[in-house]
């Protein structure tokens, strides 16, 4: 990956904090920031060579701030969304779930669904990788 020896900003607390330093990455300094804000401000400032975000958070900023970064096209990770169910559940309620989801893949609902607030919804398909 690229960030080996950049200066990299990140928010506190966050899944980027922690893949940053306990990867692989040999990031020169990470600087861990309490508010999201200043990341950026970190960024459009020079004081860092890169962030490590969510990747909709620099979208939506890059929109709202009319601001143009290069996002890296190798993720820090894919994140897989998980449902919790009651171990005492009779309904049956994870396998309809499992069932309803993949039917909504397979006829193009979820895509559209996702597509109404991100671009590119098939990036967010990306669930085969995932061991449940």
């Amino acid at each position: 990956m690229c960030l080996k020896g950049k200066n990299v900003a990140v928010q506190s607390t966050t899944m980027p904090e922690d893949i940053l330093l306990n990867g692989n990455y040999n990031v020169g300094n990470l600087i861990s920031l309490n508010h999201r804000e200043l990341i950026f401000t970190f960024l459009q400032k020079g004081y860092v060579d890169a962030i490590g975000a969510h990747e909709e958070s620099i979208i939506q900023y890059m929109k709202d701030y009319d601001a143009n970064f290069r996002i890296l096209e190798e993720p820090l990770m894919k994140v897989g969304v998980g449902v919790a169910f009651s171990k005492n559940d009779k309904r049956d309620l994870c396998e309809k779930l499992d069932k309803t989801l993949k039917e909504m893949r397979k006829d193009g609902t979820s895509k559209k669904i996702i597509g109404k607030y991100l671009s590119n919804p098939e990036k967010y398909l990306e669930v085969d990788d995932f061991a449940y």
